[in-house]
């Protein structure tokens, strides 16, 4: 549907069906309980694949380079530790296995990049959990100046809904 579209177009608009890519962002799979069972539950509804972006700050190391690349060396071992864990949970519930974004520098920044250049990602989802400062800051920022850079839907799960109010929304 176009910008200049009426309101009543929206019956003859093309629509995806199923498909499609739900963007999380790598964590604790303990700290995103509530985020991972609403959308393996939304992806499996949709026949949806999951995907997981990380993205690494590097430290400013350019004085040595084989410093430098034994660090990010470091770094990334752990992405694929904290990836692969939230991937291996993924994969125990759904047939559909998930895409890995694996990125260099500012999470916000690679994830606007990513969404942008991955036409197959249909929303972004971060979790409401207030401990974890980093979805806290994303969901900060996308709701509020960083909106118009998002060119997909946001859903923040809230981590306090129980799991039976979660399925009542399917």
């Amino acid at each position: 549907m176009s910008e200049n579209s009426d309101i009543n177009d929206l019956g003859t608009a093309p629509v995806k069906r199923g498909g499609g890519v739900y963007l999380i962002v790598s964590g604790d799979p303990e700290n995103c309980e509530k985020l991972l069972y609403y959308v393996m539950r939304l992806a499996q509804k949709n026949d949806a694949y999951i995907g997981i972006i990380h993205a690494t700050q590097l430290p400013e190391y350019q004085h040595w380079s084989n410093v430098e690349e034994q660090i990010k060396s470091e770094l990334r071992a752990q992405a694929e530790e904290e990836v692969y864990g939230l991937a291996q949970r993924i994969t125990e519930h759904m047939n559909n296995k998930p895409v890995f974004y694996f990125c260099e520098g500012d999470l916000t920044a690679e994830i606007i990049k990513t969404v942008k250049a991955d036409k197959t990602i249909v929303s972004l989802f971060l979790s409401g959990r207030s401990t974890n400062a980093r979805q806290e800051e994303l969901i900060k920022y996308f709701v509020g100046k960083g909106m118009d850079q998002l060119d997909v839907p946001l859903t923040v799960i809230p981590e306090h809904l129980g799991l039976t109010a979660l399925d009542e929304l399917f």
